[in-house]
């Protein structure tokens, strides 16, 4: 079987096909198109589908919409929301959601939905791969059983989880290794052939259950990092020492690497993954303190930064229902268009329901969370009382203080999250600077 799909693979004549065009998924595609393959893009949402045909990319990642151009004229690329296109498919290649529920569990819909309709094709002589991250055992348990619903198919499968980031997909996809997850050789080897298409790097081989807890714990590695950061931080504001000196003479040990506090954990991975590793497919939740408690840390910053406000106000003999505050940034991390879980979100919330008057300025989304939008920076600026930065965007980083404080209101403040300014300069100008791990002495 695997040897005709090789073949059409080596020569580039394989069609692709993938499911689900999102951040992952449409990067993904146009990769393999730029690799000469044509691609058939499959996606529920209709308006998605639409920008696409349109030539128009749902979303801000560098180079996409100059390929998204290049390679639906060539005609390499496809969007569609015709799902038959699986019938005329040598690979299937699935990109979909996993989220996590209210009661914060995995919601594995999507995947399963796109499973379910893979199942109803005729998969003989085909390729399935999941890039989805998902709960361990999920491949085996439940994404193997529904595609073979028909017994007659014969296919072969793999779960490659992606490792890229928004804001670099395109060189990650390229650069950063790969893992291929599948039970048997086979399955093992085309997936391989596929992905050596558009590698750079190196492929480890394993099973299943190996690739999909691999994807998870690095992401919960990095959660937990972060959350040892901001809990330095919150100690560094008890001691009244600043967190940003702290960490540089710490990280000077050659085996300490301390990251940096900040205002939250947003984005489509760090907010969920734990919960998928710690919840397995069919098996009871996992029991693990150190996860959990720092699951528990990074979601309570943005009620720090808003204790933070609300004394900084207080401070300065300004009301919270009276005061304008001015936040930059509310993608959950910098030079990205994605607000998924941006601890923005809750700051916002809670500022309304103050009757704070927040202006939102972001030059990466249109996304303000229900505050004012004003996509003039100095608009936006204007008789504010404070101006808080929650995301580290390149177009802020040249800002004059100087000229912003002579257009704030007076007792200027400024809550800088991501220390994107020094506060020796900041002080010397007259705001009070604020930081996640600084804050001024009462």
């Amino acid at each position: 079987m695997s040897k005709k799909l090789l073949e059409k693979i080596e020569n580039n004549t394989a069609q692709i096909c993938v499911i689900g065009l999102g951040q992952v998924g449409l990067p993904v595609a146009l990769s393999f198109c730029k690799a000469k393959f044509v691609v058939m893009g499959l996606d529920v949402n209709e308006n998605h589908i639409n920008l696409l045909k349109n030539q128009k990319s749902p979303f801000k990642e560098p180079v996409l919409q100059e390929l998204l151009i290049k390679y639906t004229n060539e005609n390499k690329f496809f969007p569609t929301q015709d799902s038959n296109i699986i019938s005329d498919s040598d690979i299937v290649i699935v990109s979909v959601p996993t989220p996590i529920s209210e009661k914060i569990k995995p919601d594995l819909s999507f995947i399963k939905n796109a499973c379910e309709t893979i199942s109803k094709f005729q998969l003989n002589n085909k390729l399935v791969i999941i890039e989805s991250s998902i709960p361990p055992k999920t491949f085996e348990q439940l994404i193997l059983p529904t595609l073979s619903k028909n017994e007659n198919n014969n296919f072969l499968a793999s779960y490659i989880p992606e490792r890229l980031s928004p804001g670099q997909a395109f060189e990650e996809i390229q650069t950063t290794s790969r893992v291929v997850g599948a039970l048997d050789e086979e399955s093992r080897i085309v997936s391989k052939a596929l992905y050596n298409k558009i590698l750079k790097s190196k492929i480890f081989e394993t099973n299943p259950i190996v690739a999909e807890t691999c994807k998870l714990v690095e992401n919960t590695f990095r959660d937990v990092n972060v959350a040892f950061a901001n809990e330095i931080a919150m100690v560094c504001e008890i001691y009244g020492i600043d967190v940003l000196e702290l960490r540089n003479i710490c990280n000077s040990h050659p085996r300490v690497n301390i990251l940096s506090p900040g205002p939250g954990v947003g984005g489509p991975c760090l907010p969920k993954d734990p919960y998928l590793l710690l919840n397995p497919q069919n098996s009871p939740q996992i029991k693990s303190d150190m996860i959990s408690n720092a699951r528990k840390i990074n979601d309570s910053m943005p009620f720090h930064v808003l204790e933070m406000i609300e004394k900084s106000l207080k401070r300065n003999n300004k009301k919270m229902a009276n005061s304008t505050i001015t936040i930059l940034g509310v993608t959950y991390k910098a030079n990205v268009s994605d607000t998924r879980y941006s601890p923005a979100e809750k700051i916002i919330e809670k500022l309304l329901k103050n009757k704070c008057k927040v202006v939102v300025n972001d030059p990466k989304t249109e996304e303000v969370f229900k505050g004012q939008k004003e996509s003039d920076l100095w608009k936006s600026i204007i008789k504010s009382d404070m101006i808080l930065i929650l995301t580290e965007h390149e177009e802020f980083r040249n800002l004059d203080l100087n000229k912003i404080k002579k257009v704030m209101n007076e007792n200027p403040i400024l809550i800088d999250t991501r220390r994107m300014f020094k506060k020796e300069i900041a002080q010397k100008l007259g705001f009070e600077y604020i930081s996640i791990g600084y804050k001024p002495q009462n």
